[in-house]
């Protein structure tokens, strides 16, 4: 795989939400990933340094390592010593089971909202089939 350093690192945008109930340093994770997944970042793109994306985010460096680990263990990135980290190529098998995890992930949060908000499953369901069915749509 050919690296692809630029002579700047393009910003990251991330942004970490405080009165969410996840971890920021998943937070962060989960906004990488979902910019990897969708292709915003290419494989070999060089990610911002760690210290560089905690000052963007206004987090912690502890934040934004940890993140970063999890990214690695998981096949999205890669870091070469003295060279940076960079995105890592995903397969397209590999990029389609992702993608359906990201999806049913964010369904499982939403159907947990739904419960908390005591909406019946019949009731989750129409909701969910009617936005799909004004996407179809426009």
């Amino acid at each position: 795989m050919e690296i692809v350093t630029l002579s700047e690192v393009k910003p990251l945008w991330i942004h970490l939400d405080d009165e969410d109930s996840k971890p920021l340093y998943v937070q962060v994770k989960e906004q990488i990933i979902r910019n990897i997944l969708s292709q915003t970042l290419q494989p070999g793109e060089e990610l911002p340094s760690i210290r560089k994306l905690a000052k963007e985010a206004r987090t912690s460096v502890i934040t934004v390592k940890r993140a970063y680990q999890d990214l690695e263990q998981e096949g999205y990135i890669f870091t070469r010593a003295g060279k940076g980290t960079f995105v890592k190529e995903q397969l397209d098998q590999s990029v389609m089971e992702r993608n359906e995890q990201a999806f049913k992930k964010k369904a499982n949060d939403l159907i947990e909202m739904g419960r908390s908000f005591q909406l019946t499953h019949e009731k989750m369901k129409n909701i969910f089939e009617s936005c799909i069915q004004e996407r179809s749509d426009s």
